[in-house]
């Protein structure tokens, strides 16, 4: 790829997705919402072996919020992973991030649940985050470890701040390429990877600007950007992982050197050599499947209390 220096693996990843899909935000929603079925189904792979998983819905203040958990033969229910897909909050659903949730179930060992939280525009914000509180709530597990990837990732921390003060918090985060708020920092990497492969500073814009209704950004709410925060003592400790070639890049980084300040253990680890959504090139990409191996390692680190 031109001007950018990608992990061995990661262009040929790129071309099939491409293959697929331009995913381009100048289609429809619907459109767009097709081509990311085509995606996952190109890139879909099968369950581990050992691996069940089950649909259920709980109660939400917006009507039933649809959940689907995942559960090893030989699992540890200690802790539980709520994991939050990405989308840019227009895409996805329980089927989308299918075999990655299946994955890190395996990798952990410790029970998943995935939330299907209703999209943009059909339902604006912060729709998407009562429906991850809702499922929070009505799950009630102890120890309870965030996984959020993109816009979910967004959703996970603002999750983590909307109950920064609440007697039932989450005890973790893992945050995989999220998108914080940076763009309304400045952040460099929102300039040095304007045009980068599968996502770009543009499509950030478009993206945001989907999840409001109106013309006011409400860019100061730390449950819109969670970079927006004025406090962080009191979040759970957190594991964000980033790729180099990504405009939200900076986003975890700065979050974490946020959190840190605050007292809260953080952790944050760049991925050189490789673009977002690269977890679905973890089977493709030795780099991307190492930096999935790294992610599942911090769920079973935070699971457990470390």
């Amino acid at each position: 790829m031109p001007g950018f220096d990608l992990a061995p693996g990661m262009a040929d990843f790129i071309a099939e997705y491409a293959a697929a899909t331009a995913l381009s935000t100048a289609d429809t929603i619907e459109r767009q919402r097709r081509d990311y079925e085509d995606v996952v189904r190109r890139f879909r792979q099968p369950h581990p072996r050992g691996i069940g998983s089950d649909d259920f819905a709980v109660d939400g203040r917006h009507g039933p919020v649809p959940l689907r958990r995942y559960r090893h033969r030989d699992g540890d229910d200690s802790a539980l992973v709520l994991f939050i897909h990405g989308g840019g909050f227009i895409l996805g659903s329980l089927d989308s991030h299918d075999d990655i949730c299946a994955e890190i179930c395996a990798a952990s060992g410790f029970d998943l649940i995935s939330v299907d939280y209703r999209l943009a525009p059909e339902h604006r914000h912060p729709i998407q985050l009562d429906d991850v509180d809702d499922a929070f709530a009505a799950l009630d597990h102890p120890r309870t470890i965030l996984f959020g990837i993109s816009a979910g990732a967004c959703l996970a921390a603002a999750l983590c701040h909307r109950r920064r003060a609440a007697v039932r918090r989450p005890a973790g985060q893992v945050l995989v390429y999220p998108g914080l708020g940076g763009d309304a920092l400045g952040l460099d990497s929102y300039r040095a990877n304007a045009d980068a492969p599968l996502l770009t500073t543009a499509d950030i814009a478009f993206y945001r600007g989907v999840r409001c209704a109106g013309d006011e950004l409400p860019v100061d709410d730390p449950e819109f950007y969670p970079l927006a925060a004025r406090r962080y003592d009191g979040i759970a400790p957190t594991v964000a992982q980033s790729a180099a070639i990504d405009p939200l890049r900076d986003d975890a980084r700065v979050y974490v050197e946020r959190l840190a300040a605050a007292g809260v253990v953080a952790e944050w680890i760049d991925e050189p050599g490789l673009t977002h959504d690269y977890l679905r090139a973890r089977h493709a990409c030795a780099a991307a499947g190492e930096a999935f191996a790294r992610v599942t390692d911090a769920v079973g680190r935070l699971g457990a209390g470390g």
